[in-house]
């Protein structure tokens, strides 16, 4: 698919993610990312000043995609289940759409600035104690064992949400909407409420 030429900061950290994730950020050069972008090299660095810098705003891109949202979804007046139920629909929203993001951020940790692996860390963590808040708050009466670990189940799901860019196509058989419905299967044990939320999608479907 064509694509225009990068007119601002955005669009240009969109086409060095594409960079990036081709490439890998060693390897790629400015010149790549000018190319990518359709623009010259120069005009490159009237929107950045470093590759550095396009990486670290690759991080912020992530954060801030998913964290406005799901601070709404965790305020929300609404049963625990329903928030849960929602706060996947946003993992998994977030990591379809942004894969070339989640790829390089994820493989090139390393390479960010100590500002942005800190904006990072915190995220992560932030995100992973707001999960295992709701799986813990869906648990009473559950008949869930005493030594059942929110934390460790919040990290296994987020471990397989941060994973699809490894493998997810959405150009394939399986659409975004069919790994939320996969996703909802599989904490269903947890939260038992939200088999109404699988049937209704089943039905919708």
């Amino acid at each position: 698919m064509a694509r225009d030429p990068a007119t601002d900061i955005d669009a240009l950290v969109t086409a060095s993610a594409r960079v990036f994730a081709r490439k890998g950020y060693r390897n790629a050069t400015i010149d790549d990312i000018a190319e990518a972008a359709k623009i010259s090299r120069p005009t490159v660095y009237k929107y950045t000043k470093s590759k550095q810098q396009l990486l670290d705003l690759m991080v912020d891109h992530i954060t801030s995609y998913l964290g406005r949202r799901a601070d709404e979804a965790m305020r929300r007046d609404a049963p625990p289940v329903t928030r849960l139920a929602e706060l996947l629909r946003l993992h998994v929203e977030a990591a379809c759409r942004n894969r070339e993001f989640y790829l390089v951020a994820l493989r090139d940790e390393v390479e960010l600035s100590p500002k942005a692996r800190r904006q990072f860390r915190k995220w992560a963590h932030d995100v992973t104690s707001d999960l295992a808040q709701l799986i813990e708050a869906c648990r009473p009466g559950q008949g869930l064992a005493k030594d059942v670990d929110a934390t460790v189940y919040a990290n296994l799901i987020l471990s397989m949400t941060t994973a699809l860019h490894t493998w997810y196509d959405p150009r394939g058989r399986v659409k975004e909407n069919d790994l939320y419905w996969h996703l909802l299967r599989l904490v269903e044990h947890l939260a038992p409420g939200i088999t109404g939320m699988i049937d209704s999608h089943t039905q919708a479907g």
